[in-house]
């Protein structure tokens, strides 16, 4: 196994019962206790999990955050369902915001074939992939750069985002529950996505199965929010009772 996949499946098992002793992921993993030790360094590093005596434990109050190098990486395959099926609700000449979330950075392979006109982000990363795609025409917002999302965000990013009002919004957030909606760690953040609400036609929620029954520090926004919500895994009664309720329509990938 490689150190990144194991690396991933530690943090898969961290997400499941918070702690782990070493000497049970080394077992685990068949590996040595020095192995582990150097992958929940990494993983610390990173902004995972915080190291305890014997092991480690996951960071995951309310308001922590992980790195986009990170999320990138987690999940990658729903990210990139969800993104497949976001891009059927893309006309060509479309105006359109893709916000910094890992998830809508799926979205850029399938936007040459779609030929959307002009497309806005608040991330660097995305503006330049874009570029690299060959979208006619690309906006970012500027702003001040937070470091853990590579996202802009501040005065300078809503007032940009304020000028422009367009045919569909791309967003994903933390977290999303039934009695708190839609939530996200960085107050910053959620105040920018609820302006791109705002000014946007069509708003449509790309949001993978970990997300669900989760809750971040900043409560962003609610279900009627939003035109459509798109996962990869089928949902409970309870949920598509509650998102009908709420206008919201439920999209899967198709499989």
């Amino acid at each position: 196994m490689f150190s990144d996949e194991r690396r991933q499946q530690i943090s898969e098992i961290l997400e499941t019962q918070k702690f782990d002793h070493v000497t049970d992921l080394a077992n685990r993993f068949f590996t040595s206790e020095a192995t582990i030790r150097r992958d929940l360094e990494k993983l610390r590093k990173n902004g995972l999990l915080k190291r305890t005596y014997g092991g480690a434990v996951l960071l995951d109050g309310l308001d922590a955050e992980i790195p986009l190098i990170v999320r990138e990486e987690e999940r990658r395959v729903q990210k990139e369902l969800i993104a497949q099926t976001a891009a059927q609700l893309i006309q060509m000449d479309a105006v359109m915001i893709i916000d910094s979330s890992s998830t809508c950075g799926k979205l850029i392979p399938f936007l040459a074939s779609r030929k959307p006109k002009t497309v806005i982000t608040n991330s660097p990363k995305t503006a330049i992939q874009l570029a690299q795609c060959g979208v006619a025409h690309i906006y970012s917002t500027g702003g001040f750069l937070r470091s853990s999302s590579l996202s802009y965000v501040g005065e300078t990013a809503r007032k940009m985002i304020s000028s422009y009002y367009v045919d569909i919004l791309f967003f994903s957030c933390r977290g999303a529950s039934i009695d708190f909606g839609l939530t996200d760690p960085s107050e910053e953040e959620a105040e920018l996505k609820r302006v791109m609400i705002q000014h946007s036609k069509v708003r449509v929620l790309m949001l993978d199965s970990s997300k669900f029954e989760k809750q971040g520090f900043t409560r962003l926004g609610d279900f009627s929010d939003i035109d459509y919500l798109i996962t990869e895994q089928r949902l409970s009664t309870a949920w598509l009772q509650h998102l009908d309720a709420s206008g919201v329509q439920v999209l899967y990938p198709e499989t």
